[in-house]
């Protein structure tokens, strides 16, 4: 599995932008392990989604990545981070006028202008189990590509 890891980032493997276009090239069933990128350079978090379901086929790996491109804060710890790390310190500073939802729509912005992801999905039957694992791994650096950004554990 080593090799797939390496995969997530490789130069040679295209990194998607956060649209709803690219949803549909992700595969309907099993588990996806993914790298986010700022501008292309910095590997800033690493994720899982496709965790319910009893069996692989009931596992929705799309699911994680159309609701990061919604850029909504509630219930997705990924936009809550990139409000909070990447948003919010833009407007210090500057006139903020609230609205309902402007914030929101500020990280739907940022992360399809600025975020792009590379993913691996898993179809086994244990695939939850497998990305579970894989993540906690490249958030230690155990492969070797660095700890993510926003969400790594220094050991």
């Amino acid at each position: 599995m080593t090799g797939a890891i390496d995969l997530l980032f490789s130069p040679k493997v295209e990194l998607r932008p956060f649209t709803n276009a690219n949803i549909t090239d992700i595969p309907e069933y099993g588990s996806i392990l993914y790298t986010v990128f700022l501008d292309r350079r910095e590997f800033i978090y690493v994720g899982i989604g496709g965790l319910s379901g009893k069996s692989v086929k009931d596992r929705n790996p799309r699911s994680r990545i159309t609701q990061h491109t919604q850029g909504r804060r509630s219930g997705d710890q990924f936009c809550i981070y990139i409000q909070d790390f990447y948003v919010i310190p833009l407007l210090i500073g500057n006139t903020y006028v609230p609205k309902k939802g402007y914030l929101d729509t500020l990280t739907k912005e940022f992360i399809q202008k600025r975020l792009t992801y590379r993913y691996l999905v898993v179809q086994t039957d244990d695939s939850d189990k497998v990305v579970r694992r894989l993540e906690k791994e490249l958030q230690t650096n155990t492969h070797g590509h660095g700890v993510p950004k926003l969400n790594g554990v220094m050991k």
